[in-house]
């Protein structure tokens, strides 16, 4: 479940094992943080972006400065919700907005002429 909130989230679910790993051998603590970081990294900076990209579009700049501002005003629960606002914000504009007002303002196609 905090994988799912974007850059914190990474971090906070190292938590869980790590804390087990404590629990049984201290060295394993280690070697769970030495294993977690570059999965995460991998997955952070490679697979999610490319993931979020092709299936969205969502600008870098957008998701930030939502993350930001939703983090700062709600907390963590603004974490869990800023993306699929901006998602559905998004896909709001394009088919109202864009298919439904500003496509009959578009001039129909002429008709081809025949020439003999």
């Amino acid at each position: 479940m905090l994988a799912l909130i974007p850059c914190r989230g990474a971090i906070l679910s190292v938590s869980p094992p790590l804390l087990l790993a404590l629990l049984n051998l201290p060295s394993k603590a280690g070697a769970v943080l030495l294993l977690d970081f570059p999965i995460q990294q991998i997955e952070g900076n490679l697979v999610t972006p490319i993931i979020r990209e092709k299936q969205v579009s969502l600008l870098p700049a957008y998701t930030l400065a939502l993350l930001t501002a939703f983090g700062f005003l709600f907390g963590f629960l603004g974490l869990f919700l800023a993306l699929p606002i901006l998602i559905v914000i998004q896909i709001w504009v394009k088919e109202v907005l864009i298919k439904d007002i500003l496509d009959p303002w578009q001039t129909a196609p002429s008709e081809p002429v025949n020439n003999p």
